[in-house]
């Protein structure tokens, strides 16, 4: 029996790592935790709300290493009075994240499942910082951005996200000897482009999802109990995105490095595959209806292609030696305590948590730690 059940771990962590997420991992802020299986029972209806919010001054950049806040793809060069210059463009990210979700469980494991982010995201005190001590640049600098139609306001935008629809299946599998239960859940869906796009004349602005891309998310998790109170558990998910057209800001040289681009056009963009996998530990009602839970995930979003229009008379190479294409990875660890008010065989449960996400490692991304506490609502309609 023992074989067996490592057998079934194995076949479903090598399936799930190559599945096809919500709108969840984003470079700018520490990964959401992912989900657990779904319990099995018919007509379960869980309703979820999570608040969080963090703040930070500080990036990875493409080396690992932490730099000011708007170095996240290198060096900012501009060629200012025919001087190449280069400096630092310091700043202040916040974000206030909430995540509302519904989940109903059909008959014979079938469920659905809906979510949908609000955020508020918002970059202010930027600062440009010269490597030569320019008395003039930051006046030189804003005039020539303000030239080519870029404007460096500080940012701020509040609004929802992508709207998450998903119908799987879940199964309870507890016919062993080894361990307590076996569970699995599977997830298909679509994901649409509801959240604000960015503004692309605006340096430091920050869209609200991903930017006006239709995706298609899968998603898969299996977890192992023992002991009546031990959870392991693994995640996978990723989400493909649909080709689209864009009006982007974008470069017109090779030389152009950093966040700053001089350019507009309309590009076909391929936008890279976002993903997210990861393994948790969980004290599962351990002490009444408390749980603790100790995970690692690791994300990123594969590299990007832009394509010029048959019209245009964009150079194809250039605008896709862009940093900001490569994509980006992250590595998270979580933390959540949770208490389990559900009386036995009552038909209501009222669950309430508090979280906290820190980001360990990563590259091209903001260094923002996560912190918040969530509601849950379970009402089991065939008890």
């Amino acid at each position: 029996m023992k074989h067996t059940a490592y057998s079934i771990i194995f076949l479903n962590i090598m399936l799930y790592s190559t599945l096809l997420s919500m709108d969840n991992p984003h470079f700018y802020r520490a990964t959401n935790i992912f989900a657990e299986p779904r319990i099995e029972h018919n007509y379960l209806t869980s309703f979820d709300a999570t608040l969080g919010g963090g703040s930070t001054t500080k990036s990875r950049n493409s080396d690992h290493a932490t730099v000011p806040l708007l170095d996240i793809y290198g060096p900012n060069v501009l060629v200012i009075n025919n001087i190449p210059t280069t400096f630092s463009i310091d700043g202040t990210f916040k974000i206030l994240e909430s995540n509302l979700s519904y989940a109903q469980n059909l008959a014979y494991g079938l469920l659905l499942f809906f979510h949908l982010p609000v955020r508020s995201l918002n970059i202010k005190n930027v600062s440009f910082m010269p490597t030569n001590n320019q008395i003039s640049f930051t006046n030189d600098a804003l005039q020539l951005l303000s030239h080519n139609g870029v404007l460096t306001c500080q940012s701020k935008e509040t609004g929802i996200g992508d709207f998450t629809s998903l119908v799987g299946i879940t199964h309870n599998y507890q016919n062993t000897q080894v361990l307590d239960f076996i569970d699995g859940t599977v997830t298909a869906g679509i994901l649409a482009p509801t959240g604000k796009k960015k503004n692309e004349h605006e340096l430091f602005s920050l869209p609200l999802g991903y930017n006006g891309h239709w995706g298609f998310p899968f998603s898969g998790a299996l977890s192992l109990g023992a002991y009546e109170w031990i959870t392991v558990g693994a995640y996978a998910n990723a989400l493909l995105f649909v080709k689209t057209h864009r009006f982007m800001n974008l470069k017109t040289t090779i030389d152009q490095s950093g966040i700053i681009k001089l350019g507009f056009g309309t590009v076909s963009v391929d936008k890279g595959t976002v993903w997210n996998t990861g393994l948790y530990f969980k004290a599962d009602h351990f002490a009444y209806g408390l749980s603790l839970t100790a995970a690692y995930s690791c994300a990123g979003e594969q590299k990007s292609t832009l394509n010029p229009l048959k019209s245009s008379m964009l150079d194809y190479v250039v605008i896709n030696s862009d940093p900001i294409l490569k994509g980006w990875k992250m590595h998270t660890i979580h933390f959540v305590a949770e208490y389990d008010f559900a009386q036995q065989n009552s038909k209501m449960g009222l669950r309430v948590s508090a979280f906290y996400n820190r980001q360990i490692g990563g590259t091209r991304v903001f260094k923002t730690n996560m912190s918040g506490g969530s509601f849950g609502l379970d009402i089991g309609w065939d008890l």
